[in-house]
């Protein structure tokens, strides 16, 4: 009985188990002392980690909002017209004849004996030439080489890179980044862009933003990609050209000639002529310089000042082959959105400006002739024609594109202005209102 006894303890352990008082108690004590002790190694730990990271945090916080610093860029104003100079009157001792007041000389004479004052030698000619190069090679230090390359499929579904190159400029830049300003259409479905310095340097850049209307686009690199100098990057001069007149020194820079770096000179032919854009005019600086049919790039003047961006999209056909480019004054506004992302604004007409000389003689009103508003547009949806003419945008007096251009970008997306036009009626003009919600491109 003994041996049965045994092995039923041996089998059955629990019947022999002791249970001591304050066991429970104890284990649930040493649990929550663990408990304790984790959690204070916890929160050491945590606050030390959040010491180091935060430094951290607070410098990419700090360069973020850096990167994305407002670019401001001035507008220019036309310069006065200055009156011509006044003959002064002789005085009593002083006498005239016809033939002092008036000279026969033909001008071809003049010219001839100015010129044979003064003889000109191939040094004069070199030194010239030497002058205007030390101005290109200047500029092209802020003169970029752009390459993007799309992705595309071939007829076999195979993968291949179709590529393009524009130049670009150097047009302002902060502590963290540079901003390049290069041709839109090359690299709107662009999936990789690169950048391309004179000295060889080769990075990344990011599209900002583009405008197709303008043919602008904005890349931006990240400076942390060049090193800590960025001296060696100069930011090229934005000049008025407004002060740019028939007849001056005109210089071509950046890939006029479909490669990069080229360059040729030429005069001002013209600055009378204005190409009409979606919601905007745009000066044209025609010139007789000779260009590629796959050039580009930018016209500066002898001051190394930019001047102009090399257009084919709004040159008439009779310009063809000869450089034009848009005035740079006229696309500093949507080149300064461009700059800090924001959006261009739609309103939807194309419009020339009705003077009061030209009101006079057609009996137009004084304002902006809409040749056309734009189908699907907002004025369009809003009911203003093609042939009215807009005298009014949100309580101001429109007399130009460029007034009613100004308006327009101080305005924001989606808000409603009130305009008044002017409509054709069986006999005389009649005022009409409307509102307006301005959209997005």
């Amino acid at each position: 009985m003994a041996g049965k006894k045994e092995i039923e303890q041996k089998e059955m352990p629990f019947v022999t188990e002791q249970i001591k008082k304050g066991a429970k108690l104890k284990r649930c004590l040493i649990k929550a002392a663990k408990t304790v002790i984790l959690a204070i190694v916890f929160g050491v730990t945590a606050g030390v980690s959040f010491a180091l990271v935060l430094p951290y945090v607070q410098k990419n916080g700090k360069e973020e909002e850096h990167v994305r610093e407002s670019i401001t860029i001035p507008r220019d104003t036309q310069p006065a017209a200055t009156e011509p100079p006044t003959t002064p009157r002789p005085t009593e001792t002083e006498t005239t004849t016809p033939a002092e007041t008036e000279s026969t000389e033909p001008i071809e004479n003049i010219v001839e004996n100015v010129l044979s004052e003064r003889s000109f030698t191939i040094e004069d000619y070199t030194a010239l030439y030497d002058a205007m190069y030390e101005v290109v090679s200047k500029v092209n230090q802020s003169i970029v080489t752009v390459t993007s390359s799309e992705d595309k499929l071939d007829l076999f579904n195979k993968t291949y890179e179709l590529k393009d190159e524009a130049s670009g400029l150097i047009y302002n830049k902060t502590d963290s980044e540079l901003l390049i300003l290069t041709n839109a259409e090359s690299i709107h479905s662009a999936d990789h862009i690169s950048v391309t310095f004179q000295n060889g340097r080769k990075c990344e850049a990011v599209l900002r933003k583009a405008d197709m209307v303008s043919g602008m686009a904005v890349l931006v690199i990240d400076a942390r990609l060049l090193g800590d100098d960025l001296s060696g990057y100069p930011v090229a001069s934005l000049g008025n050209s407004y002060t740019m007149k028939q007849g001056d020194v005109a210089i071509t820079v950046g890939n006029p000639f479909g490669y990069n770096y080229s360059m040729s000179y030429g005069v001002v032919s013209s600055v009378k002529n204005t190409a009409q854009a979606v919601d905007a005019n745009y000066r044209l600086i025609n010139t007789n310089i000779l260009e590629s049919p796959n050039g580009g790039g930018f016209l500066i003047n002898t001051k190394g000042e930019i001047m102009g961006i090399i257009t084919k999209k709004y040159k008439s056909e009779a310009a063809s082959g000869i450089t034009t480019a848009i005035a740079i004054s006229d696309l500093k506004g949507v080149l300064e959105k461009l700059s800090n992302e924001q959006d261009i604004l739609y309103f939807g007409i194309k419009g020339q400006d009705v003077t009061a000389d030209i009101a006079k003689g057609t009996g137009l009103p004084q304002g902006v002739y809409i040749s056309e508003s734009i189908v699907g547009s907002p004025v369009y949806r809003a009911g203003v024609q093609s042939g009215d003419v807009l005298v009014e945008f949100g309580g101001v007096q429109v007399y130009s594109m460029k007034t009613f251009r100004n308006l327009l970008e101080s305005r924001q997306p989606e808000e409603e202005v009130h305009i008044k036009v002017m409509r054709k009626g069986r006999e005389e003009y009649i005022e009409i209102e409307f509102d307006v919600i301005i959209d997005v491109k």
